[in-house]
């Protein structure tokens, strides 16, 4: 059943669509779980000093050891370009990435990850990694696997 449901409230009973795994819309079933899952891990970057989900993502990215341009970023995550600029200018302010001007073509920067935002994304990604395993503390190592699988296959569908 739904969380924080009210269910003797007639107008917050669920309906077919959203009250049961086999009947429920499959899109909101996945959007109610990226909610749970990225509702925690927010909560597990702010107590590592990150802002959320997104700080993590584009520190592993921008400190991974290839060289990217902020579009590739903004590509290689599926961030909107301003939204990636935000993003980068926070990790900036706060010393975690710093912006190298690209040796082809001195207009283009190329963000990378300091020693310090690494340290930050080491203690992030444990706390994901915790949050993560209390999640799916129900599930064995084989539903983890294809959940996991399932949802690449999902995520990388064209």
């Amino acid at each position: 059943m739904l969380p924080n449901v009210d269910l003797d409230t007639p107008s917050l009973k669920p309906c077919a669509t959203v009250d049961s795994p086999f009947t429920s819309d499959l899109t909101w079933l996945m959007h109610r779980a990226v909610g749970v899952l990225t509702g925690n891990f927010d909560a597990a970057c702010r107590d590592s000093g990150l802002h959320d989900m997104r700080d993590t993502l584009v520190l592993a990215v921008a400190g991974d050891g290839t060289p990217r341009t902020q579009i590739e970023i903004a590509t290689t995550l599926g961030l909107d370009k301003s939204t990636l600029m935000t993003i980068i200018d926070r990790l900036e302010k706060q010393g975690y990435v710093v912006r190298d001007a690209d040796p082809a073509n001195r207009r283009i920067r190329i963000p990378r990850t300091t020693d310090e935002g690494q340290a930050v994304l080491n203690r992030a990604l444990a706390a994901r990694d915790q949050v993560v395993e209390q999640t799916l503390a129900g599930f064995g190592e084989d539903d983890v696997r294809q959940l996991r699988t399932l949802l690449w296959k999902i995520a990388t569908a064209k």
